[in-house]
């Protein structure tokens, strides 16, 4: 038996752990996060906080290693947004709004810095769409004069400057 075996079946035989329905008990003095009203309600101003911390020079160079570990770009999603929504910055709904938005802004990401990315893994049944990566460079082109369909905003002019200056991490094992 593995170490990995060896500490999910501690976890999963452990008794320090909530017993079923034990969180319909909680007080509703101290609700957890996701309980109550929710950080970011519109989808523009979720996207825009993805956006800051996707371009955060940790966060930027660690997403960037994990694409080329072959994480796939939807798993990547569903940790940002499963982490969002469990510390109430993001509601259920808002989850599933900013899924596809943030799964472009990731592909978008990583295709800048010339790294092969992976959609998700489930490619085998979609063999009539284009390759993954195929559409970003007409996205980076065009983020400049994107809007939000349902609020018919410009695209902030700070969020496309900061873009636009964004260096790639430079990899070691690249430089001869």
């Amino acid at each position: 038996m593995s170490d990995l075996d060896k500490a999910f079946y501690k976890a999963g035989t452990s008794f320090k752990r909530p017993i079923p329905g034990h969180s319909l008990t909680n007080s509703p003095d101290t609700p957890h996060p996701f309980e109550g009203p929710p950080v970011y309600t519109g989808r523009t101003k979720a996207l825009e906080y993805f956006f800051e911390l996707l371009t955060e020079e940790k966060v930027y160079g660690k997403v960037l290693d994990a694409l080329e570990d072959g994480t796939t770009v939807m798993d990547i999603v569903k940790v940002l947004i499963y982490k969002s929504f469990s510390e109430g910055l993001i509601n259920p709904d808002m989850m599933l709004i900013v899924a596809e938005p943030l799964a472009y802004m990731i592909a978008s990401l990583a295709e800048r810095a010339d790294v092969e990315f992976v959609i998700s893994d489930d490619d085998e049944d979609d063999d009539d769409e284009e390759p993954a990566g195929g559409g970003m460079q007409m996205l980076n082109d065009s983020l400049s004069s994107i809007k939000d369909p349902q609020k018919d905003e410009e695209f902030p002019a700070e969020l496309s400057t900061k873009l636009e200056n964004i260096e790639p991490p430079r990899s070691l094992l690249g430089e001869k």
